[in-house]
């Protein structure tokens, strides 16, 4: 008798147990979704407006090509207008993928969405540091657009040299932060540019689904 009441007890124990682990993980995931939701939401806003921006930005190229017709300007244009296209790209395929996030998705599944988010966003980023050794572009376009001064053709031989110069030597740089922006960076200043660009937000939103991992994992009984 007393071997019943004990494994009565014991399967009682288990069974409170295990419903109090399948409450608090209920309560984790809903919490850990709700925040995970808003910080994807804050890099949802930014990104629109950046879509938003490079649209502004790409109209007023067209209008500058069409009304310089100098070959500078055409050149300068067409050069900003690729890496604007880039960042537009970059910006509403990662609108797409916050906006196709399925949290009723196994955890795991989910984690992989917001990895390849991760991915994208750092992507988008490496390719926009490559626009680096064209910097001269942003300043022809710049005097003629805010001063109306064609500062290539009034320029004396010794500055365009040294701007050439200075454009060849950004060409290996950039290419070595393409490289060194990784997911896994440990330069600060490295992870501190990852950061800025929205990668601390979806850091952010990665670790609060992956904790409901992690307690789910730690939990082993719990049901999905």
């Amino acid at each position: 008798m007393e071997n019943i009441d004990l494994n009565n007890i014991w399967d009682k124990h288990g069974a409170n147990l295990q419903s109090e682990l399948q409450l608090n993980y209920t309560m984790l995931k809903n919490t850990n979704f709700k925040s995970a939701r808003l910080s994807l939401k804050r890099l949802l806003i930014r990104r629109c407006l950046e879509v938003f921006l490079f649209f502004i930005i790409t109209i007023l190229l067209i209008n500058f090509i069409i009304a310089n017709k100098e070959p500078q300007y055409i050149i300068s244009g067409l050069i900003l207008g690729l890496f604007t296209t880039i960042g537009a790209l970059g910006s509403i395929w990662q609108l797409i993928l916050i906006i196709r996030l399925d949290y009723s998705k196994p955890i795991t599944l989910l984690l992989v969405q917001m990895e390849k988010l991760k991915i994208y966003s750092l992507q988008t980023l490496r390719l926009l540091i490559l626009s680096f050794p064209f910097y001269f572009a942003y300043i022809i376009i710049g005097f003629k657009v805010f001063i109306n001064f064609d500062i290539y053709s009034n320029a004396d031989s010794a500055w365009l040299i040294w701007n050439t110069i200075l454009c060849v030597l950004l060409i290996p740089f950039s290419i070595y932060l393409y490289s060194q922006l990784r997911i896994n960076a440990k330069r600060n200043w490295l992870k501190k540019l990852i950061a800025d660009s929205g990668g601390k937000q979806i850091d952010k939103a990665f670790n609060f689904i992956k904790e409901i991992a992690a307690y789910k994992k730690n939990g082993a009984g719990i049901a999905k």
